[in-house]
């Protein structure tokens, strides 16, 4: 992913739960998001990242691929290497921060929960 790309979505690090940290969003970014999901209040929001998220891991848990891209996620989480794409920044299934050195990110707490129960990492 671009760094100018990653940019807008930056946020300050802190608690790692889905709805503290859609809190840090760019609220342009979450009414949005809000709009797209057709709900009214960024708690339901949050549910229904978590929701979707856990539809799709479970559709394709089984593929050696998702397996592998997952794996790689939760081991470069909080590191230098950067292991997510766009599509998972703007999906909020990661939260990206400045670390003080480089970009970083971070799995919030009840997506890595999924893809704990789900895959076995």
């Amino acid at each position: 992913m671009e760094i100018k790309r990653l940019e807008k979505y930056i946020i300050k690090k802190d608690k790692t739960d889905m709805l503290s940290s859609l809190k840090k969003v760019n609220k342009g970014f979450i009414d949005e998001k809000m709009e797209w999901y057709g709900v009214n209040s960024i708690e339901k929001l949050s549910e229904k990242i978590v929701e979707e998220f856990k539809e799709i891991l479970s559709s394709a848990k089984n593929d050696i691929f998702t397996q592998m891209f997952f794996q790689r996620l939760v081991n470069n989480e909080n590191s230098m290497i950067f292991s997510a794409y766009e599509q998972d920044v703007e999906c909020f299934n990661v939260f990206v921060y400045d670390s003080g050195k480089h970009y970083s990110y971070y799995i919030p707490d009840e997506i890595r929960i999924i893809i704990k129960e789900e895959l076995g990492f």
